[in-house]
């Protein structure tokens, strides 16, 4: 066989290996998230009244295993970003993950109280629409298939999908802070000192934290929208550059 013909093979399988894995990955998230976007929307069809909406009752049950599921997955796209699989700042991708697997885990997993508000309804769908669509865009655009309408989709949907998810994050975060505000109940989710590590930590002066943390979401905005104009407009933004 050709030497020059082995040293090809060896070179493109693992684009090849790549490209396949990529395609695997967001064609099963693109179906996860339509499924729990489904699920939200059955479950919402089935309330009776407003309280039962504002309540969200049987919401986080119906959803909570794929939601877990293709929630922590997103991690997978900061390697993607570190090993060079997407071009992307691994920095940002993570910003971006990382409050939404906060939420799931940190807050309506950890704080089943906080499950029970319309914020979760307002994360869940704003995620799950933005996710069909970023993770259809990405597979369909490993072939180069990506439909304009879809690409315009991709960098339109969040202007207002991303506040409407950001409003539903933080309400749910302050309905966790509500619910382990008292005390004896705050203690429950804290570590609690004297111990034998000598380490105390309150779980809702944490959250405080967190929910100071969104004060970067206007720049994460204003990214975004700088995205938005490379993408759809790239000749204004050589003129500009």
């Amino acid at each position: 066989m050709d030497s020059r013909k082995q040293s090809t093979t060896r070179k493109q399988s693992p684009s090849q290996l790549s490209t396949l894995y990529l395609v695997i990955y967001n064609g099963l998230l693109t179906i996860g998230w339509t499924l729990i976007l489904l699920e939200t929307i059955k479950r919402v069809l089935s309330y009776n009244s407003f309280h039962d909406l504002s309540e969200c009752y049987g919401l986080w049950n119906s959803i909570e295993i794929p939601l877990k599921i293709c929630q922590t997955a997103a991690f997978l796209e900061v390697f993607h970003a570190m090993f060079g699989l997407v071009r992307s700042n691994p920095m940002i991708v993570l910003i971006q993950i990382i409050s939404r697997v906060f939420l799931v885990w940190g807050v309506a997993n950890y704080i089943p109280h906080a499950q029970h508000t319309v914020g979760i309804l307002l994360a869940v769908t704003a995620w799950s629409i933005t996710e069909i669509i970023r993770y259809g865009y990405y597979a369909l655009n490993l072939f180069h298939i990506s439909p304009q309408l879809l690409t315009w989709c991709r960098y339109t949907f969040f202007i207002v999908l991303y506040p409407l998810g950001v409003t539903g994050e933080l309400v749910t975060i302050v309905k966790a802070m509500r619910t382990i505000y008292p005390e004896k109940i705050r203690n429950q989710y804290s570590i609690l000192l004297p111990n034998k590590m000598n380490f105390g930590f309150d779980y809702f002066y944490f959250l405080a934290v967190v929910v100071l943390a969104y004060l970067y979401f206007p720049t994460m905005y204003k990214h975004m929208f700088a995205q938005r104009k490379k993408t759809l407009n790239p000749s204004s933004s050589k003129k500009v550059q």
